[in-house]
């Protein structure tokens, strides 16, 4: 068993999201006794707002080779942490035909996402799943956004770096619901598993619960778990 896990998302407003995606996935990982990484974007991480950003994940049952190749080579499962990146980049770079389970956070149709995807992408997709986050995640104030955060907070955002103990709570906002919709449809890790190393428990159950998956071919589905 081997994967690789690729979150895009947006420089700044949105970079915590995406790295408590990857932190939780590797971090249960690690608990159920796997070989994992989690690592930063050091290819074209220009770490300037709403700029496009990668965190990584990679998990295993044998030890991880090229420990040191930060870009992830083939991922597997990918997650856009906003649904615009589905147009700004060849996120599926690397993924092998049929491989790849691609999770959007968008209150949209499996359907009109897909509209999005050249040929040479859909034909390297084994499922489109797609969750809500916004809507499931735990409101605060008017939004569980980042950037309508009090300032305080998204300054302990800046200074958790990597290599730096995190400031904030892992794994909530709309990061919780976009971990439980991962987690439910590649099947690898168990939810309840994942749930522990996750802030949000609840958010994270409601994403692994109500979210849609288009497989290319064939007719949308609701997730019932």
């Amino acid at each position: 068993m081997y994967h690789e896990l690729t979150v895009w998302s947006r420089g700044i407003i949105m970079d915590k999201e995406a790295r408590d995606v990857s932190s939780c996935v590797a971090a249960t990982a690690r608990s159920l006794g796997y070989h994992a990484e989690n690592v930063s974007d050091y290819v074209d991480d220009p770490d300037r707002t709403n700029c496009l950003v990668r965190r990584y994940a990679r998990l295993g049952d044998e030890p991880i080779q090229d420990r040191f190749v930060y870009e992830n080579p083939h991922p597997d499962w990918v997650v856009l942490v906003e649904e615009t990146i589905i147009k700004a980049v060849d996120f599926l770079r690397g993924t092998r035909p049929g491989t790849g389970v691609l999770v959007v956070n968008s209150a949209r149709d499996p359907e009109y996402l897909m509209r999005f995807l050249p040929d040479h992408m859909v034909g390297k997709l084994a499922k489109l799943v797609v969750v809500d986050a916004v809507r499931l995640a735990e409101q605060r104030a008017r939004s569980p956004w980042m950037f309508v955060r009090d300032l305080s907070e998204l300054a302990f955002d800046r200074m958790s770096t990597e290599g730096a103990v995190e400031r904030l709570a892992i794994g909530m906002g709309i990061a919780a619901p976009l971990i439980g919709a991962l987690v439910s449809e590649t099947g690898v890790l168990p939810v309840d598993a994942v749930a522990g190393h996750v802030a949000d428990r609840d958010a994270m159950l409601r994403g692994a619960e109500d979210h849609r998956v288009l497989v290319p071919g064939t007719a949308p589905r609701s997730a019932a778990v």
